[in-house]
């Protein structure tokens, strides 16, 4: 089987934005094509979780096209999504990067904070929940909440714990030039945030964020320095909350990590960094769990060691996360691949993780129905 290369991984600042969509994506796509020198691609895939919702975009290929067109790029490659996560979108390119030798781009785009929290997230609760969860008043926070109690009462894991998750990513995010919450906070900070859905507060919670992040694939021997994808995997969970065998466990988490280290004939000792699904703090001890890093129960062990910071023995989300990088819905998997081709370049500047070779991303949705994850050597 070929070998994927990632010829180029970039993001743009994440934060609001008064730019539009197609200025968004432009400017990603511009930034990812020009570093990888690709002048022509054989496709392209989208990743946006809610244009027409929040933007009013129909046709979001037609917008993508426009874009390329305005960049000059030769030919008129196929234009496949929009798909829900940044992680679908790499799953599906790397099924097209395995039929063609010429470059495949991915590229996601999320717009949301022109409008206020209340009609964005009325605007998207038929997306984020079942129909008929949704139709009882079942919230996305609500629903990690019933996870994350779950999860706590079943291996014992101390509310501090989910402080100390938001603490270092906040502190991670302050040497991220392009994060949108490039601040630390205290303990005390998160605990006397409003709660959202108790267990979890505010500063448990990302926050809604405008941003673009692209990244250009390739089979091809050209690109012979560029970091690898070894590994990928995909897995899946019951939509419905009420129909989980375990409320507090994230099997699809555990499924396609598996996978995906099985392709790259990589074991879990052997990753050096990770970002994760991060979307409420306890979500990030919690995928580490399923993927098999920690027995369950015991991350929160390992984070008050400082093993998950950066310079420990697993350096986890050093770009802020989602909670304090930012979370751009549907673009969250690029900006970690973003993330994770930096790292393993040794051009993340003051939040490189020493001897960064070998690294794992996570991509999931909602209270992780659906999780993909991949793993990428330097």
């Amino acid at each position: 089987m070929q070998e994927i290369k990632i010829k180029s991984a970039v993001m743009t600042r994440i934060g609001r934005h008064e730019e539009d969509y197609a200025t968004l994506l432009e400017q990603a796509a511009a930034a990812a094509l020009g570093t990888s020198g690709s002048h022509s691609v054989d496709s392209v895939f989208l990743s946006s979780f809610a244009p027409r919702e929040l933007c009013g975009i129909e046709d979001t290929a037609s917008v993508v096209r426009g874009v390329l067109q305005k960049l000059g790029v030769d030919g008129v490659p196929a234009v496949h999504g929009a798909f829900r996560t940044g992680g679908e979108a790499l799953h599906h390119a790397i099924e097209r990067c395995h039929a063609t030798d010429r470059d495949v781009l991915v590229i996601g785009c999320e717009k949301m904070m022109h409008l206020d929290a209340g009609t964005a997230s009325g605007l998207l609760a038929p997306r984020v929940s079942d129909p008929v969860e949704n139709a009882h008043g079942a919230t996305l926070p609500s629903l990690a909440a019933l996870a994350v109690r779950a999860y706590a009462d079943a291996y014992r894991v101390p509310a501090s714990a989910f402080d100390e998750v938001a603490i270092k990513n906040h502190a991670n995010a302050v040497h991220n030039p392009d994060a949108q919450f490039r601040r630390d906070v205290s303990a005390q900070d998160v605990r006397s945030s409003p709660v959202v859905a108790d267990p979890l507060r505010r500063l448990h919670c990302a926050p809604m964020s405008d941003g673009a992040a692209a990244c250009v694939l390739t089979s091809s021997n050209a690109a012979s320095d560029a970091p690898r994808l070894t590994g990928w995997g995909r897995g899946a969970d019951a939509i419905r909350f009420q129909d989980r065998e375990h409320p507090g466990r994230f099997p699809a988490a555990t499924q396609a990590s598996n996978e995906a280290f099985f392709r790259a004939r990589r074991a879990r000792r052997d990753i050096d960094v990770v970002e994760i699904h991060d979307a409420f703090a306890p979500f990030e001890l919690m995928n580490l769990e399923a993927m098999g890093f920690f027995e369950y129960g015991d991350a929160w062990r390992a984070l008050a060691r400082g093993e998950l910071s950066r310079g420990g023995r697993l350096a986890v989300n050093p770009s802020g996360g989602m909670k304090a990088r930012g979370h751009p819905i549907g673009v969250c998997g690029l900006t970690s691949m973003a993330e994770i081709h930096a790292q393993l370049r040794g051009a993340a500047g003051e939040r490189q993780h020493a001897n960064a070779r070998v690294a794992l991303l996570q991509s999931a949705g909602g209270v992780s129905p659906d999780t993909y994850v991949f793993i990428v050597e330097g």
